[in-house]
């Protein structure tokens, strides 16, 4: 965690279990979509710099996001990330294992775009929902990105992300991605006034 943000151990867990639920709401719907189980869970959530995240989401990784502006009580970009491998692993058991590679990558935005939207929306509602406010979410962006690029890390080097990990298993496969919040300082601070 940076210097900067001073959450107390109960206010993290707190924003663990609201993904939490944002995260099993998620799974139900692309469930329901798609009739087979699906799980997300949050295992635990931190806050880094963008720098950092970077680093964490690997240099060389190609990176699949979708993101939405973020406006309420403070303001973020959100965005669900997954290395391209991930992505195109997540699309191929949501649309059929039999389906050949290149039918998989030229679908990949369309279903990406869609699952990504329902994990952020679930969440986001969710997030709304413990806050006791509303959100204004912009529409969504779908990109195909080295993490440096995607995450705009020296535009926004002074800017913090709430990191959020998501463990999605589906059949029997156990596939790791992520969500953040990436905001300002003032957005920062009005995030930790929201939850104090």
């Amino acid at each position: 965690m940076t210097k900067a943000v001073k959450l107390t151990d109960s206010e993290l867990d707190m924003l663990t279990g609201t993904f939490n639920l944002g995260a099993s709401n998620a799974a139900s719907s692309l469930s329901t979509m798609v009739n087979q189980e699906i799980t997300l869970y949050v295992p635990h959530v931190n806050f880094s710099s963008v720098a950092e995240l970077a680093h964490e989401l690997g240099a060389d990784n190609t990176i699949c996001s979708v993101s939405k502006m973020l406006g309420g009580p403070f303001s973020a970009q959100s965005m669900v990330l997954f290395t391209e491998k991930n992505s195109l692993e997540i699309v191929r058991h949501l649309l059929g294992q039999d389906l050949p590679d290149e039918t998989v990558e030229e679908l990949q935005q369309e279903a990406f775009s869609e699952i990504g939207n329902i994990i952020l929306d679930a969440c986001i509602t969710s997030f709304a929902e413990v806050l006791n406010t509303e959100f204004e979410m912009g529409f969504s962006i779908f990109e195909l990105s080295n993490p440096l690029d995607l995450l705009n890390v020296s535009e926004n080097k002074n800017y913090t992300a709430l990191f959020i990990h998501i463990d999605v298993t589906l059949s029997s496969d156990k596939i790791t991605g992520y969500m953040a919040f990436l905001m300002g300082p003032k957005s920062l601070q009005q995030l930790k006034e929201a939850l104090s």
